[in-house]
């Protein structure tokens, strides 16, 4: 299967060793797997619909115009493309877990292109994307390994924006540490008398959390891969942290 320039594209088929190279990212497939078909909605409970706001954030901060060409990293089933709909650009939606993004084509007709692959070995061209957006992604990455891939496929002066969960810290942190280590907890309880899967889902994500420390490095790692105006937005209290920043047009 090949992009509309013409590079190979992977798929969950063609290259599952690749995409089960195992540590974090096993995990995520194995998460997510289980979590595909209630996505949608379990987005909404489990965030206890903050989720929105966040994604709502992302799209106007990321000011897309007309005409950019998006690369959603860990697209899921393409929810974020529920916001960008209407802007008149072009979105590829890529993610690790074969499921999601079946029933992603399945849910989202409009959908312009859904890829089953890996954010660390994205099988795009150099200076394909204007924008890159990815939600919940770089607990499960090598920061390294995702600002590189990023920087590699936006055109110079392309702008990366994402956000995800982040360790309880702070004056806030008894408030976080009870959504992530009690909430969460408690839905994989309920989850348990649905699906095992789900169970498996919501107990194993308050540790990832835990044990993540991606928020720390971000910036640091950003501007080494030539990345300038990186900014920060906390949100909700500190449940998830909203990184940006821009490739310098003199970006090897």
């Amino acid at each position: 299967m090949k992009a509309d320039d013409g590079h190979e594209l992977l798929t969950y088929a063609d290259d599952a060793n690749r995409l089960n190279r195992g540590g974090l990212q096993t995990t995520a497939q194995h998460l997510f797997h289980g979590l595909a078909p209630s996505y949608d909605s379990v987005l909404d409970y489990a965030t206890l619909y903050q989720d929105r706001y966040w994604k709502r954030f992302l799209i106007e901060e990321a000011d897309l115009e007309k005409g950019l060409r998006v690369l959603d990293l860990a697209c899921g089933t393409g929810v974020l493309e529920d916001y960008i709909e209407g802007r008149g650009c072009e979105v590829v939606g890529l993610d690790l877990t074969e499921r999601m993004i079946r029933i992603g084509k399945e849910r989202r007709l409009r959908a312009g292109s859904l890829v089953v692959a890996d954010a660390e070995r994205i099988p795009f061209g150099d200076e394909t994307f204007d924008v890159v957006l990815s939600c919940y992604l770089p607990k499960y990455c090598r920061t390294g390994g995702l600002a590189s891939e990023v920087q590699r496929v936006l055109k110079p002066g392309g702008r990366v924006l994402l956000y995800d969960f982040t360790r309880p810290r702070g004056f806030l942190a008894p408030f976080h540490a009870f959504y992530v280590y009690g909430v969460l907890k408690i839905l994989g309880a309920v989850a348990g008398h649905i699906s095992r899967e789900l169970e498996f889902t919501f107990k194993e994500l308050p540790e990832i959390i835990r044990r993540s420390t991606w928020d720390q490095t971000m910036p640091e790692v950003l501007q080494g891969r030539g990345f300038g105006q990186v900014g920060k937005k906390v949100l909700s209290g500190g449940v998830v942290t909203a990184f940006w920043g821009t490739k310098s047009p003199a970006s090897p």
